[in-house]
């Protein structure tokens, strides 16, 4: 999927995204949503190995793609809003685990990205990762909340509470962001990553799954790529 916006105080924004399903998965546990107008983009995965993984993701994703309905607030109050709905979900589906905990947590990991202007903010819990290609040079803007054993350290559902990673930083023409679920990483390395984005950012998100697949990952795999090509009118 490709879709183009423009904006009269900011980049115009070109996004694509693609989704795969782990071979020896039921169901695909990631889900996603874009929204180039309002610069809202997001990707949960749901924890492997729990309960309902699937549905905690959609339940994330959905809540996220509520806030585009929210009248322009700003972008420090459309972050409030976003981590508000996000810890919604999260007392939603722990207060489903502690009154039946025998049938085991439904949890999420998430990261969205939000566009507004000429900055650029994320907020996460877990290991869904966002990178920023800028001239050529790849970026880890997020940081896994995850132990040296790699046991998840934060995510929706698994806590009353939920710790969140923040970032904002200033764009520049020709900003790339990929957004991605854990399954990427699996069957790439970010060496390749960066490689595959200097060939052209037109259809990335397909090739790095495509790639990533080729290179043995068998887990959900979710990528959203975002790009900022030029910039509008400021007047």
């Amino acid at each position: 999927m490709d879709t183009i916006t423009t904006s009269v105080s900011g980049p115009l924004l070109r996004t694509e995204a693609a989704t795969r399903q782990g071979p020896n998965h039921p169901v695909n546990q990631d889900s996603h949503f874009s929204d180039p107008a309002s610069g809202l983009f997001t990707v949960a995965d749901g924890m492997g190995g729990h309960r309902d993984g699937d549905l905690a993701s959609q339940a994330t994703v959905q809540a996220v793609s509520q806030l585009v309905s929210l009248p322009a607030t700003g972008l420090d109050n459309r972050l409030i809003a976003l981590e508000s709905a996000i810890s919604h979900v999260n007392k939603a589906l722990y207060a489903d685990y502690l009154s039946a905990p025998e049938q085991d947590v439904s949890g999420a990991t998430s990261l969205s990205l939000i566009v507004e202007g000429t900055h650029a903010s994320c907020i996460w819990a877990g290991d869904s990762r966002l990178y920023l290609l800028r001239q050529q040079h790849l970026f880890l803007i997020s940081e896994d909340h995850a132990d040296a054993a790699g046991r998840l350290t934060s995510a929706i559902g698994i806590g009353e509470n939920i710790t969140f990673g923040r970032r904002t930083l200033e764009l520049m023409p020709g900003d790339v962001f990929i957004l991605c679920t854990d399954g990427l990483l699996k069957g790439m390395d970010e060496t390749m990553l960066v490689n595959m984005a200097a060939e052209g950012t037109f259809g990335l998100a397909d090739r790095l799954v495509a790639r990533s697949v080729a290179g043995g990952s068998s887990d959900d795999i979710t990528v959203i790529t975002v790009w900022a090509d030029t910039y509008g009118r400021t007047g």
